[in-house]
């Protein structure tokens, strides 16, 4: 889904904290994805959508040789949540993964290429149930659209995207409004 050009809900907030968590990343790469310009900009550009501080995790399964860069969502942190009615917005969530392909990018084009092909996207944990929302698009996506698929407890359900957002089937769409809403 492509994402609408949105106005940031909060356009005069100025840095969010960012605290990393690990896991399978080296000492080398550890200083990359902490870089001072980078993390400063990925601040920057999660403030206006974000509250409170933001939990970045960064994963890489040498098993896989398959690397990740996901925000972790706790409840209401969302300045601007989606609308999940029967159409699910998930567009909304664009400016998040666009900011994290600007930061994966800005650290493959300055450090090692092979970080450009990190996935991205966000996690939303809601008591018993963990949603992952990732980008969309050629790879590596620049975060601008959406996937239409969410995985809901390591499970893909996928909607059909129309205008306006994505509709779920009905058995699908309880679990995905639960992570989104945060209740």
């Amino acid at each position: 889904m492509s994402a609408p050009v949105l106005p940031p809900p909060e356009a005069d907030a100025e840095l969010v904290p960012v605290e990393i968590t690990w896991d399978g990343i080296g000492p080398l790469h550890k200083g990359y994805f902490q870089d001072r310009e980078a993390m400063t900009r990925l601040s920057q550009d999660l403030a206006p959508w974000l509250t409170e501080t933001v939990q970045l995790h960064i994963r890489y399964d040498s098993e896989e040789f398959v690397g990740h860069l996901l925000i972790r969502v706790p409840p209401e942190q969302l300045r601007r949540p989606p609308k999940t009615g029967e159409l699910f917005e998930l567009a909304a969530l664009a400016p998040l993964t666009t900011a994290l392909a600007t930061y994966r990018d800005d650290l493959a084009s300055r450090f090692d290429f092979r970080i450009a092909s990190f996935h991205i996207g966000l996690e939303f944990f809601r008591g018993p149930t963990h949603c992952q929302v990732a980008a969309a698009g050629s790879f590596p996506p620049d975060g601008t659209q959406v996937s239409p698929c969410v995985l809901v407890n390591s499970e893909e359900r996928c909607g059909l995207p129309e205008a306006g957002g994505v509709r779920f089937p009905e058995r699908d769409a309880d679990p995905i409004r639960s992570c989104l809403e945060g209740t």
